[in-house]
């Protein structure tokens, strides 16, 4: 056992923790109650250690500035050449910055111009730009500052423990940290890297002792099936001895999170895995998503990048089903009827006001107020800022909302939570290398940005099962290991240079050259086959397009087939009485008008889930106008029209600028109203635009109006009560006009798909709309028709007793051929079948009937739940005026 005074160094943070418990775990295994915290660190944690007490000591007047901090200053420097607010090639800057410390390469100003390329002279132009930046600031990074230390240390100007002790170096130390390790001998401090055990799970019960090699290679089709086998593989050894560790090395495992969580979370919960996500797995994943995947972040941001005066649909059902806003629990159930409203009744874009009064009116009052409160302190926050101010801003917003006092958060969101401040604070601390002020697009923007490219995971809190990449696999030891992806282009995998770097220069690096490649291969699975007693080993062979094949660098290993995967077992399912009647309904005035008929006829459940469980379609709205709004507004533009125009004889008696004048009028009246209604649907070239193609089809569809021989409008608008049987209805008829021959038409505006073929006799009418109408008039009209306002097909679609000289409009008794009005004999045999199909449709929705065919496998066109309405395909109806 090492001594207390003795520094504990590990290759990674992970490697860290489990030293720790291991030795803590040694400690009470010895029978001791209370000893002093080991100090184990991982090598970046006491370098940063040893450069803070450095730099607190008052000898270097240069101000260190962190990881976050000096991608700012590599922005600034790059932002000057052609990929200006490009986050990534800063990105780029830094990572190549740090490899040449990190492996002592020649300087960039060191490099002669016969070796660069365009990148590499460009990135060596902006390293040069970057010292000087610092120098003229006072600053110094971290990896400068770290090549410095070798000779601090030396010089014993740098504290230093009585003793080191090295764990889980299983690959060989980069040059930097060989030269600091030197330097600490050179100063006389020992330096242990032997008797050290390798870092386990803490449990002194395991015997995981390492082994030696792997015996055989498993094959799999391909790599779900490869992880699927590993995770039973986990399962059954847990379930024999639940007190063992298990490791899942997985090399591509960044690449493959989401589906090996997916895959372990169903293998070791099948009856709930797609349900809920499960709070204690018994297994863990070492990476994690980056920090904005995870929920509390992702709402935070949401947030925060909301504008009080334009908020989208998703925007509001990301606010209103919020679970971390004060008061999501008490008021559930309210603010998803906000939702519902909005959804339903506003356009795709609305205001903070407009989602207060809806809550208000829904009952989720401390929403209306948060809101309210939240508007206030946005109204302040419109000036740049630096970003420590912008920090306090963001928090005042989220407090004003009730960030943080929903429901109750588990130990992960309290982890996640802890990381967001700690971000917030990186972010706060911009104000050391940010020259001026920044708007708030661009502090949130940075935000986000950071957001999306930490990655995060909570820590273990003691699964046996854990999943892993090769690094945070090494220096560990566990009872088992399952090595998967051992296939040739893995082991080893491709060289990837660094572009920002010559080649000859970066020959050091053990990734940039096919031999380092190598040699890092054959030491990664050096260290991986002494990781367990019990090691497997597999691969994927993918498919026969790219085929892959065992590595090469475990030669000795037998291949051999895997065996038939089981799969997941089923799970039993609740079997519940399929009753297809509902309870019957007293009758009576109903909302929904001839759509409660239309739902019956379409499908039975879907009218009785609409009409009787006030069940909404939710799908939220697009952007601009739906097809709703573009009828909607068609309608309100004819009915402005027509208002004190007669008829056919004053239609006619316009000239050109009259007609042109009275529909430009119509459509801006139209326009007006429905922007009085919703007013930011519309930005005012999307306004103008909607305008000239409301104009146009007015105007097509007047000369064809034209056409018609002569017509009186009687009415625009026309409520009517639609009786059938006990079953009282409403409606609203676009258009009544009447005939100079005498008798009247129903028009009905079409901006969507419709024909008269609808309206053909059937026990469950395609169209009821205009045949409910027909019956309920007194007395019936002479004609109905659909007036189709759509681009690719304009003009009159509709029936009539007799030829009424509208074209498109065909008299009932000159059908003939394949019509499907055929076999009708008069008008009157026609309203007479209507009347008989919707008294029929009105009796089955009031008798409470919510199936038409009980034939097993058929799904419903319009609700697609087979086992819920089961209703019969409709073969496709023939497009309007197919015989």
């Amino acid at each position: 056992m090492i001594d207390d005074s003795t520094i504990v160094i590990t290759p990674t943070a992970r490697l860290a923790r489990a030293e720790r418990l291991r030795l803590a775990m040694a400690r009470k295994g010895a029978g001791q109650t209370a000893w002093v915290t080991p100090a184990v660190l991982d090598f970046s944690s006491w370098i940063r250690q040893i450069q803070d007490h450095w730099l607190l000591a008052g000898d270097d007047s240069r101000v260190p500035v962190t990881a976050p901090q000096t991608l700012v200053l590599w922005q600034e420097v790059i932002d000057r050449e052609v990929f200006i607010g490009e986050p990534r090639v800063a990105d780029m800057a830094a990572s190549s910055w740090r490899r040449i410390h990190e492996y002592q390469l020649e300087p960039p100003e060191q490099w002669t111009g016969l070796i660069l390329s365009e990148d590499s002279r460009r990135f060596r132009d902006w390293a040069g730009r970057f010292q000087a930046l610092c120098a003229d600031k006072g600053l110094v990074d971290e990896w400068t500052l770290a090549t410095e230390l070798p000779d601090l240390i030396r010089q014993g100007r740098v504290d230093l423990p009585p003793g080191i002790a090295l764990a889980g170096f299983d690959l060989p130390m980069t040059p930097l940290q060989q030269a600091i390790v030197q330097a600490v001998q050179d100063a006389g401090i020992p330096v242990e890297t032997s008797g050290v055990e390798p870092a386990g799970n803490g449990r002194p019960e395991s015997s995981n002792q390492p082994g030696t090699g792997l015996e055989e290679i498993i094959e799999f089709p391909d790599a779900e099936a490869e992880l699927q086998a590993a995770a039973g593989w986990a399962r059954s050894r847990l379930e024999k001895n639940p007190d063992q560790t298990i490791a899942i090395v997985v090399p591509d495992l960044g690449q493959r999170l989401a589906s090996a969580e997916r895959i372990f979370q169903q293998v070791f919960d099948p009856p709930g895995f797609a349900l809920t996500p499960a709070r204690h797995e018994p297994w863990h994943v070492s990476l994690g998503p980056t920090l904005d995947r995870w929920d509390l972040v992702a709402n935070a941001l949401a947030l925060l990048r909301l504008d009080p005066a334009r908020i989208s649909q998703p925007e509001a059902f990301s606010l209103l089903r919020s679970p971390f806003l004060a008061g999501a629990t008490e008021e559930v159930d309210a603010r998803a009827g906000t939702l519902a409203r909005l959804i339903t009744r506003k356009p795709y874009w609305i205001s903070a006001g407009q989602i207060a009064w809806q809550a208000g009116k829904a009952g989720a009052e401390r929403l209306e107020k948060a809101l309210t409160a939240w508007q206030k302190v946005r109204r302040d926050h419109r000036d740049r800022a630096l970003p420590s101010d912008w920090v306090a801003r963001l928090q005042e917003e989220l407090r004003a909302l009730g960030f943080g006092h929903g429901r109750s958060l588990d130990s992960r969101e309290y982890q996640v939570l802890d990381r967001w401040h700690g971000l917030l604070e990186e972010f706060s601390a911009r104000d050391l290398v940010t020259e001026k002020p920044v708007s708030r697009s661009q502090a949130i923007g940075a935000l986000g940005q950071r957001a999306g490219s930490t990655a995060f995971r909570e820590r273990n809190p003691g699964a046996p099962v854990e999943i892993l990449g090769v690094e945070e696999a090494l220096g560990s030891t566990f009872d088992a290991a399952w090595i998967a992806t051992l296939d040739h282009q893995t082991w080893p995998g491709p060289a990837r240079r660094d572009p920002l770097i010559p080649g000859p220069v970066q020959a050091r690096v053990p990734t940039a050259t096919s031999d380092g490649c190598l040699e890092r291969s054959r030491a990664e699975l050096a260290g991986l086959l002494q990781s367990a007693r019990e090691i497997r080993g597999s691969f994927a062979r993918g498919g026969d397009e790219a085929r892959l094949e065992p590595t090469r660098l475990l030669d000795t290993a037998r291949i051999v087939e895997s065996e038939t995967n089981p799969g997941i077992e089923s799970v039993g399912l609740e079997e519940i009485d399929d009753d297809t009647k509902a309870p019957a309904h007293p009758g009576g005035s109903l909302r929904g008008g001839t759509g409660l008929l239309q739902a019956q006829s379409n499908c039975p459940f879907q009218a009785f889930a609409e009409y009787r469980l006030d069940a909404d379609d939710l799908t939220p709205r697009r952007p601009g106008l739906d097809a709703r709004d573009r009828g909607s507004l068609i309608h309100k533009a004819l009915e402005m029209f027509w208002e004190d125009l007669d008829g056919s004889t004053a239609l006619k008696g316009l000239n050109k600028a009259a007609l042109e004048s009275r529909i430009e009028s119509a459509a801006e009246d139209a326009l007006e109203y429905h922007t009085g209604r919703n007013p930011l649907v519309f930005s005012p070239a999307g306004r103008e635009l909607e305008k000239t193609c409301l104009v146009r089809s007015l105007g097509r569809w007047l000369e064809l109006e034209k056409q018609r021989e002569a017509f009186t409008v009687n009415g625009r608008e026309v409520p009517i009560t639609l009786t059938f049987g006990d079953l009282s209805l409403g409606g609203k008829i676009d258009r009544i006009d009447e005939l100079d021959g005498g008798g009247s038409i129903l028009i009905d505006y079409k901006t969507g798909a419709s024909g008269k073929n609808g309206w053909a006799p059937d026990a469950r009418p395609a169209d009821v709309q205009l045949p409910a109408y027909a019956v309920n008039m007194d007395p019936p009209p002479a004609a109905i028709t659909f007036a189709r306002l759509r681009p690719d097909a304009l003009g009159f679609d509709g029936l009539s007793e007799v030829d009424i000289g509208t074209p498109g409009v065909e008299d009932i008794d000159k059908i003939s051929g394949r019509s499907r009005f055929r076999e009708v004999e008069s008008w009157q045999d026609l309203l007479t079948s209507w009347r008989h199909s919707l008294d029929q449709l009105s009796g089955d929705f009031l008798s409470g009937q919510a199936e038409v065919d009980p034939r097993d496998g058929q799904v419903c066109r319009y609700c697609h739940l087979h086992s819920l309405c089961r209703i019969h395909e409709r073969q496709a109806l023939p497009e309007a005026g197919d015989e």
